[in-house]
């Protein structure tokens, strides 16, 4: 049974710190890279280039980061540690789609409220979508984690 299920193996803990990284240093880095290309006129229009590029620039450093955080393991993986992994990245996705559909009724209460003409909401695309996720499923798994460890460690008193 085991053979049937898709192994994916979780990347190393220093990868974690990679994580940690380029979440910090990502937008800077892609901001003075930006500044160069334009400064230098290798961008000759600015504003063609950040309506085309803009949420690739801001997003793709914070979802590598994350991803990166989300996929290393713990310094200790062991079964508990793998099942609240499994529910943060199950509650993660859950509480996901029920914004997601709940997002366009209530931004139209609100504009029709102020009077404008219903309209779809953009909800951010499938970057701020999986940004959303990987926030909620590591913040979660963190939480749950340290939780857990502490109930552990008082029981063991």
């Amino acid at each position: 049974m085991k053979d049937n299920i898709l192994q994916i193996r979780l990347l190393p803990n220093k990868y974690k710190k990679a994580g940690i990284w380029v979440l910090i240093a990502g937008l800077p880095v892609a901001a003075a890279i930006v500044f160069v290309l334009i400064s230098t006129g290798i961008i000759p229009d600015s504003k063609a280039f950040f309506s085309e590029w803009n949420y690739p620039i801001v997003y793709y450093p914070i979802i590598i980061g994350l991803v990166l955080l989300n996929f290393s393991e713990e310094k200790q993986e062991d079964e508990m540690v793998q099942n609240l992994r499994y529910k943060s990245f199950m509650s993660g996705v859950y509480f996901l789609a029920i914004g997601l559909l709940f997002l366009p009724f209530y931004s139209n209460i609100y504009t029709l409220l102020m009077s404008k003409s219903i309209k779809m909401p953009d909800v951010g695309g499938m970057l701020g979508a999986l940004t959303l996720l990987l926030v909620y499923t590591y913040a979660s798994f963190k939480y749950n984690l340290h939780i857990t460890r502490k109930a552990l460690e008082t029981d063991e008193e």
